[in-house]
């Protein structure tokens, strides 16, 4: 039996052919103008609706859960700057492929540049971060074979090849409260039949023919969505003797001839070692790259040769020496390219596992001799981390600590390396928490945190949520990194030194608060964090600000030394 919706016949096709595309999750904001869209959603419950009021927050929460679902998830907004605040969420979306169907209601067309209140232009505002959008027409007359199309195209655009996010604009006009049963109608679903794109026998035997010339291999894996069959073929790669497979936490790709902690042997190879680790062929995917260390050696160190295998027909050159271009998705290509290649005599894969070997030995050396600080915290959440978690991390200092522990590379590992912000690492694991069967950790930097707090600002918090916050008093990084660490406006501009606390944020928004600023405050607090609670729990870890960046550098000198 029909419900009483929207009386608004555009909203109510829109709505029906979300739900026979599949979509299930709407994240709405609450507003007027968007009501229309709101009644119609709420009142059909195979949809489960969410209320975020925050729509910058909102925007994570949704990129959150559809991380982990790989199925598009709805935002609504009203209209004006609302659709606005969506723009960060939806970038790092675009750059990671993570499907959005952002929906936003508007004024009538008439209205806009007219002085009425939250009018702005919204046509197109996120056509640079978005793979496709479209405007509904909303006179009584509209075709609505033409809104069926736009709508199928939109949802098309979001899920097929590379995913991504699509925006589609709602013009809507007073009343927009007016409810009606509408006659039934079954909207018109366009059936998408997708062809794969996979690479010719002729040119799979010149590639493998290619490969076979080159007895220094190396591949570098990015960020990657957990992937059994990719991870299958790189280990199967890994064991040749000419191969050599570079990971990072992100890749959610691990194995025991694969090389993890990328940065712990490149900041080890002297100018006279080069030679011997240096690629003649690279091989690269889709998904960024965290470590800058790995960046600049490929850069400098070019290869004879470089594949980058990709679905999508870009040219992505980010080492500045691409040769090859392959269009196909990379577990198949590489599955098809397996059976034609053999491993040949090389030191090659011997060369990079010894120096992993030896950097492994220095760095849990270093980490028993070393004090309290970033990287001792972090070693103890890496000790302490139970098994079946999934981990999501917030960017800056958070996500390259984390490379530097072999504990942190498990198959499901997630930040929001698309755009690299540090906006949105808190939503983005509470809208991954709430969706997820596993409990989940976000470990984040203070300013990160800070910045995101609206991210607790819902309903929606599962016990089974843990946030540890690394509270240095700023932005750490800025010690670190050449340049602003010698600048006299490090504290107030670069760094944004604070005296706050996380305790009066638990307690604003009833979540368990603990602390640690020592040793053995961190290992008791980790019991309790780990252990199964009504409530999510943050921890705040104090470590000092100045000493931190200083250790980092000692480190990696460390890292250098012979055994």
């Amino acid at each position: 039996m029909n419900k009483a919706v929207s009386d608004k016949k555009v909203v109510k096709t829109l709505v029906d052919i979300c739900l026979s595309e599949g979509l299930r999750e709407v994240v709405i904001s609450p507003g007027s103008r968007n009501a229309p869209l709101t009644l119609t959603f709420c009142a059909n419950p195979e949809f489960e609706c969410f209320s975020v009021v925050d729509e910058r927050s909102a925007g994570f929460f949704a990129l959150g859960m559809a991380q982990q679902t790989g199925r598009p998830v709805a935002l609504v907004c009203t209209s004006g700057s609302a659709l606005l605040n969506y723009a960060p969420a939806i970038s790092e979306a675009y750059y990671q492929n993570i499907p959005l169907v952002v929906i936003s209601a508007d004024r009538p067309q008439e209205w806009i540049d007219q002085a009425d209140g939250q009018t702005i232009r919204q046509v197109g505002a996120l056509d640079n971060i978005v793979k496709y959008s479209c405007q509904l027409p909303t006179s009584k007359n509209a075709s609505n074979w033409y809104v069926n199309r736009l709508i199928s195209e939109a949802f098309y655009q979001c899920q097929h090849k590379m995913a991504g996010p699509v925006h589609i604009n709602v013009p809507l006009a007073e009343p927009l409260y007016g409810k009606t049963v509408h006659p039934e109608e079954k909207q018109r679903r366009i059936k998408q039949v997708v062809s794969s794109s996979s690479v010719s026998t002729e040119a799979m035997q010149q590639l493998s023919e290619d490969w076979l010339k080159h007895d220094k291999i190396l591949i570098v894996a990015g960020l990657n969505k957990p992937n059994g069959r990719m991870q299958q073929a790189l280990r199967q790669l890994s064991e040749m003797e000419q191969v050599v497979v570079l990971t990072e936490t992100t890749s959610n790709i691990n194995g025991e001839s694969i090389i993890t902690g990328i940065d712990k042997v490149v900041s080890t190879i002297t100018e006279e070692e080069v030679h011997f680790f240096k690629p003649s062929l690279l091989i690269t995917f889709d998904g960024a790259v965290v470590s800058k260390m790995i960046k600049k050696f490929l850069r400098d160190y070019q290869a004879k040769e470089q594949w980058h295998i990709s679905v999508s027909n870009h040219h992505m050159d980010t080492y500045q020496q691409l040769t090859t271009s392959i269009e196909a998705e990379p577990a198949d290509f590489l599955e098809d390219l397996l059976p034609k290649i053999t491993s040949i005599k090389s030191r090659y894969r011997t060369t990079w596992l010894n120096r992993a070997e030896r950097s492994d030995k220095h760095h849990e050396e270093y980490l028993a001799k070393n004090g309290w600080n970033d990287l001792k915290a972090i070693a103890h959440i890496a000790s302490a981390l139970p098994e079946k978690w999934q981990v999501q991390w917030g960017n800056s200092s958070a996500i390259r600590y984390a490379q530097l522990f072999n504990e942190f590379y498990n198959e499901d590992t997630y930040c929001n390396r698309g755009t690299s912000g540090i906006d949105g690492s808190l939503s983005t694991a509470v809208g991954a928490s709430y969706i997820s069967q596993k409990p989940t950790l976000l470990v984040v930097g203070d300013l990160s945190f800070l910045y995101d707090s609206n991210g607790l600002w819902n309903n929606y918090l599962k016990p089974n949520l843990r946030i540890i916050v690394i509270n240095n008093g700023g932005g750490g990084i800025f010690r670190f990194i050449p340049g602003p660490s010698d600048s006299e406006e490090l504290e107030t501009y670069f760094e944004a030194t604070h005296q706050l606390n996380m305790q009066p944020l638990a307690e604003m928004y009833g979540l368990n608060y603990l602390r640690a600023d020592n040793e053995e405050a961190m290992n008791d607090c980790l019991t309790q964090l780990f252990s199964e609670s009504d409530k999510p729990i943050i921890l705040e870890v104090k470590t000092p600000a100045k000493e931190n960046a200083g250790v980092l550098k000692s480190y990696f000198k460390r890292l250098k030394e012979e055994l």
